[in-house]
């Protein structure tokens, strides 16, 4: 009997291995966007047009998802060749020294209604763990590819100074030129492979 049980759970087990699949980061429909508030009144946007990654999923236990991703700094538009330069700019991202974006998501917390990927967050050479809330969509199968998909959507703000990135300069009226506070948010396709 305890042969048949131990049996019984292997195979649950590499059932539930056999479940999860690996999906690609599609950059050609996948967006990664920040917003900051910029002189105290206006929000500015951007997007970094260069992600790549994969995502590991299991639809039938979600606890098991995984993903590493890495952003090309170098990749950054926001429609204004002054305000890329200075994102890049040694002040801010530093892209000659700092070239890559990284997140590596190793386990999932469940709180408030929500999920949370729990994972390592590298932004100018400093990491810090964050919880990341997300949905994922899917798997469905992607028309042009006809592979399975999963969409990945997921916003948090962090503090830029938590990441080393200390330009503080003030306008007259004391109001911090650049907001600390970034917002990011990913709108991420992913294909089987």
């Amino acid at each position: 009997m305890r042969t048949l049980f131990t049996f019984f759970t292997i195979s649950l087990l590499c059932i539930s291995e056999l479940n999860a699949q690996t999906y690609s980061i599609d950059a050609g429909h996948s967006t990664v966007q920040v917003n900051v508030e910029r002189f105290g009144v206006v929000d500015v946007s951007g997007r970094f047009k260069k992600v790549e990654g994969t995502i590991t999923y299991d639809k039938e236990n979600s606890s098991k998802t995984t993903a590493h991703a890495t952003i090309a700094v170098d990749s950054y538009d926001a429609n204004n060749v002054g305000g890329e330069s200075a994102v890049k700019s040694k002040a801010f991202l530093d892209a000659e020294t700092y070239p890559e974006i990284s997140f590596k998501g190793t386990k999932i917390i469940s709180k408030n209604n929500s999920n949370y990927l729990v994972g390592d967050l590298t932004i100018h050479g400093v990491t810090n763990s964050i919880e990341l809330p997300f949905t994922i969509k899917g798997p469905l199968v992607d028309l042009p590819t006809g592979k399975q998909s999963i969409a990945f959507n997921a916003s948090i703000t962090i503090n830029r100074q938590d990441y080393g990135i200390t330009f503080d300069r003030k306008l007259p009226n004391g109001t911090s030129l650049v907001s600390n506070d970034i917002k990011i948010t990913l709108m991420i396709l992913a294909i089987a492979e």
